[in-house]
C-alpha cells in the first residue's frame, strides 16, 4: 500500500572521502597480517625442516633437504589470510591488501638498501633473477587464490577456502618451479610433487580455523556467506 501524505526522507549515501577512509581503516588489519606473514617466512629462510626428512626414505626424488625450510612451508599462510580477507570484505578490497602489502614491503626494502642497512640487495635477500621470480609467481598465486575464492563462495562453506587455497598453492608452486632457471628432471617432478602435497595438506588444515572464525568473521552486506 502507497504511503499518502507522507514525505519520504532520502537516504543520504556516503561521499567518496567517507568510503576511501572506510576503505583504508578496512584495510589496516589485512595488511598487518599479510606483512607479518611475509617478515615470518623470511626470518625462517635458512631454518631447515628435519621433520620431512622421511620423505626421502620413501623416494629419493622426494628428498626436501636441499631447498625446504620453515620460511618456505609456511608461507602458504597468506592464503589464509586472503581468504578470511575475501570472505569478510569481497575481492576487491582483498586485492587492495595484497597490492599495499606489496608496496609495503617493497618501500621497507628500498628504505633500507637508501639508508644503507643493507648494503647490497643480492647479498642479503636474492639475486634479483630469484626475487623476480618469487614476487611474480606469488603474485600471480594470490589473484589466482582471491578470484576463485569469489567464483566459489556460497554453500557449502568449505569449497570456497579450500580450492582457493589449494589451486592458489599449485598456481605458485608450477609458476616458480617452472622458471627457465630449472631443469626438467626428476628432481623438479619430485619437488613439484611434495609442494602439491603441502599445498593441499594446508588447504585441508585452514579449514578448520575458517570454522572456528566463520561466527566471528561474518561477510559484509551484498558478499553472502562462504
Amino acid at each position: 500500500m502507497l504511503d499518502r501524505g507522507v514525505d519520504r526522507v532520502p537516504v543520504s549515501r556516503p561521499g567518496a572521502v567517507s568510503r576511501f577512509i572506510t576503505a583504508l581503516v578496512r584495510l589496516i588489519v589485512p595488511v598487518i597480517a599479510l606483512v607479518a606473514v611475509f617478515a615470518l617466512a623470511f626470518s625462517l629462510r635458512d631454518e631447515p625442516v628435519p621433520e620431512l626428512a622421511f620423505l626421502a626414505d620413501i623416494d629419493p626424488v622426494l628428498d626436501t633437504s636441499g631447498w625446504m625450510n620453515w620460511g618456505y612451508l609456511l608461507l602458504p599462510l597468506l592464503f589464509f589470510v586472503l581468504n578470511l580477507t575475501s570472505r569478510r570484505y569481497g575481492a576487491a578490497l582483498t586485492l587492495s591488501a595484497s597490492l599495499v602489502a606489496w608496496l609495503l614491503i617493497g618501500g621497507g626494502i628500498g628504505w633500507l638498501l637508501h639508508s644503507g642497512a643493507v648494503a647490497d640487495f643480492e647479498a642479503s635477500f636474492a639475486s634479483y633473477t630469484l626475487a623476480g621470480s618469487f614476487l611474480g609467481a606469488l603474485a600471480f598465486a594470490q589473484l589466482v587464490n582471491i578470484l576463485l575464492f569469489d567464483w566459489l563462495r556460497g554453500i557449502p562453506w568449505w569449497k570456497a577456502p579450500f580450492f582457493a587455497a589449494f589451486v592458489g598453492g599449485l598456481a605458485f608452486s608450477i609458476v616458480f618451479n617452472t622458471r627457465p632457471a630449472h631443469v626438467w628432471d626428476m628432481e623438479l617432478g619430485g619437488r613439484l610433487a611434495v609442494e602439491a602435497g603441502l599445498h593441499f595438506s594446508w588447504a585441508l588444515a585452514q579449514l578448520l580455523p575458517t570454522y572456528l572464525l566463520r561466527s566471528a568473521i561474518r561477510p559484509l552486506p551484498g558478499f553472502g556467506g562462504a
